[in-house]
């Protein structure tokens, strides 16, 4: 009970004072950790904190209020970016977040979406199949965890979210003929080429079957307004 009210001071007294950003009996996270800030367009800030005890992640309004985002306790201090926040992206209205849900290989990240006037969350996204570097049509597409049957695209300026069905069960047969973990690992080749979207997927019907292809196209001209 002491070490939770010390740690919980020791987070509040960093709030409070300026950025902290050292430890004097492990100088060895100045190399590991970096404390830059990144400034978004709107003014506010994203930027990490350490000290003996604990490393954070802070969100700085434009107003300069602080909140706590993430945070790693002092026996996991030396996994900061490569465990939990790893890094984040800015867009118009919103910032998205790569959160490593293990320190090493060889799950897929998660990403967590925030708003950047405030930092509140706006969703867990969960694991990329197709991140779009295109400004005209930035889109983030997962597969639903609960439901393989369809994609979900959701526009990272907008946070507008449209879903494209898939074959009704042939990801979730496929995944129990392979014993495989993870969907996102049969989506291979994304694209945006002229405004249309198209990625492959490897599938199978039975076990002992090839691999057969299937595609996805989406013109994405029809969801831009």
């Amino acid at each position: 009970m002491k070490i939770a009210v010390t740690i919980i001071l020791s987070i509040i007294s960093q709030l409070c004072l300026g950025q902290n950003c050292s430890c004097k009996t492990r100088p060895e996270l100045n190399e590991i950790i970096s404390c830059e800030k990144t400034v978004f367009k709107n003014g506010a800030k994203i930027y990490r904190e350490f000290t003996c005890d604990s490393s954070l992640v802070i969100f700085e309004s434009k107003s300069k209020k602080k909140k706590i985002l993430f945070s790693l306790d002092k026996d996991l201090i030396e996994l900061t970016g490569k465990l939990g926040f790893a890094d984040w992206i800015e867009y118009k209205n919103s910032f998205l977040v790569e959160y490593h849900t293990i320190s090493g290989c060889c799950d897929p990240y998660e990403y967590i979406l925030f708003d950047k006037t405030n930092g509140k969350k706006i969703a867990n996204i969960g694991r990329e199949i197709f991140h779009s570097e295109n400004d005209k049509y930035p889109y983030f597409v997962t597969i639903d965890k609960e439901n393989s049957d369809y994609l979900s695209f959701l526009n990272l300026e907008t946070n507008k979210i449209f879903k494209i069905n898939l074959p009704k069960g042939r990801i979730e047969k496929t995944m129990k003929i392979t014993n495989s973990r993870f969907s996102e690992t049969l989506f291979e080749d994304g694209k945006i080429k002229n405004g249309v979207f198209e990625i492959q997927y490897k599938y199978k019907n039975a076990e002992k079957d090839k691999w057969l292809i299937g595609k996805v196209t989406v013109d994405l001209k029809k969801y831009a307004s």
